[in-house]
């Protein structure tokens, strides 16, 4: 006799004809799926052959996993738009150029010098005979802080004054808001101040940057701070404005990648004067190294105030902060601050002394690397409209076509954004002066 089936039990039914083959289904597609894996094996264990802006392989995203399936910003923006065959026009008397510049606020003195490479080198591009005789002259405008008014100036410069491109700006909210305006004005732009790095990701076709970004900083700055100097836990201290914000992001990124996330972040207002709370967090972390970024004028009093709560960890920052206003208003406090910066003018680059010399010839100050970009950018934009004559798509397109330019900073590497991936350099405050590592 069988033994009863126990009550909670039911009886096993017949499988039907089609569960049969959905279960082969399943069974076939679990074979397929495993097949490929192992056949991907060897891919998944292969680490990308290049990337994006030149990152170092230990900080690529999600590295070790093999290729992605796409991957953006690979390939150079293009425009398809008419425009190319317009006649040139009759030979006007001057060729305009725009040049949007800080006029008040903080960054004035920055705003001060990119005017003056500016000048130098049409000054240079005239004395060279200009465009086929005609001067270059540059019309300034206000870049200003406010959302909007780097648009509306480029639109006067555009439709108002003629002119045929236009340099800057220096405050990246002013850069991305005239990004997007440059889809319908169609006119070239050669950014040398700001570093934003998402500034050229959004691949529009006229916007091209001479100064290597934040980006690059903060690769660089993860590098020395982690590997070099084989240091753990950082903290980091910065502006509570979007140049800060946007800065520290690759960097921060970069520290997880490494494994060391960042221990803790505070941030400072641009018009306070004294950081007593942020301070006591620092103090109570305890990290082995402080990365402070904001403004020179700024960001020097706030170094003085933590060397002067107690806080002797070494402190590093980004290439803004190689500035003579730092060194005023941090005074000896300011020894032994690390930064980067974009080039290493002792780097044998062609010219960069003969460039100095002329510069403070004309301005009276020493050049810094906001100065060096704004001649840099306005030499390429010049060079660009001889080539391609009195035509914005036939600049743009000029622009677009080098992957390298030669200059006074030495050599400018395009990555496919057209954005300057160029190495940068660390410097070091050694008796109240920056020194180039």
């Amino acid at each position: 006799m069988r033994p009863a089936r126990p009550s909670h039990q039911l009886p096993a039914a017949p499988p039907s004809r089609l569960a049969t083959k959905a279960g082969e289904q399943v069974r076939l597609a679990a074979v397929a799926v495993l097949a490929l894996l192992i056949g991907l094996a060897p891919a998944v264990a292969q680490e990308p052959e290049d990337s994006y802006s030149q990152t170092p392989a230990e900080l690529v995203p999600y590295r070790g996993v093999g290729r992605p399936y796409d991957e953006f910003l690979r390939e150079p923006p293009e425009f398809r738009g008419p425009g190319r065959d317009r006649p040139e026009p009759e030979l006007p008397a001057e060729i305009r150029l725009g040049v949007l510049v800080p006029t008040e606020g903080l960054d004035v003195p920055e705003g001060r010098r990119m005017r003056h490479g500016v000048e130098l080198a049409l000054t240079e591009a005239n004395a060279e005979g200009g465009y086929r005789g005609a001067p270059f002259v540059a019309l300034y405008r206000d870049e200003s802080q406010a959302w909007g008014a780097s648009g509306n100036a480029a639109v006067e410069l555009v439709f108002d004054q003629g002119v045929w491109a236009i340099v800057g700006a220096l405050e990246d909210n002013a850069s991305h808001v005239m990004s997007r305006l440059l889809l319908k004005v169609e006119t070239p732009v050669v950014n040398t101040a700001g570093t934003d790095p998402t500034l050229t990701e959004h691949m529009v076709p006229w916007m091209v940057r001479m100064r290597p970004d934040d980006r690059r900083t903060g690769y660089r700055l993860a590098h020395r701070i982690f590997e070099e100097d084989g240091l753990e836990k950082v903290a980091v201290f910065r502006a509570n404005d979007r140049y800060a914000r946007m800065g520290i992001i690759e960097f921060n990124d970069a520290a997880r990648r490494l494994h060391r996330p960042i221990a803790l972040e505070v941030r400072f207002e641009n018009h306070e004067t004294s950081w007593p709370n942020q301070i006591e967090r620092l103090r109570t972390v305890a990290p082995d190294a402080i990365v402070l970024w904001g403004r020179p004028a700024v960001a020097g009093r706030v170094l003085a105030a933590l060397r002067t709560s107690g806080l002797s960890q070494p402190v590093y920052g980004p290439d803004r902060l190689l500035d003579p206003i730092l060194l005023e208003t941090a005074g000896g406090y300011a020894e032994g601050l690390v930064t980067t910066y974009p080039f290493d003018p002792n780097g044998g680059s062609d010219g960069w002394s003969e460039f100095r010399r002329r510069y403070l010839a004309a301005a009276g100050e020493e050049p810094d690397a906001v100065a060096a970009y704004a001649y840099e950018g306005t030499r390429y934009l010049v060079q660009a409209i001889r080539e391609a004559g009195l035509n914005r798509v036939r600049i743009r397109d000029r622009l677009f076509a080098r992957t390298e330019w030669r200059g006074v900073t030495g050599t400018i590497r395009f990555d496919a954004t057209w954005n300057n991936v160029a190495p940068v350099v660390l410097c070091r405050v050694r008796d109240g002066q920056f020194v180039v590592e």
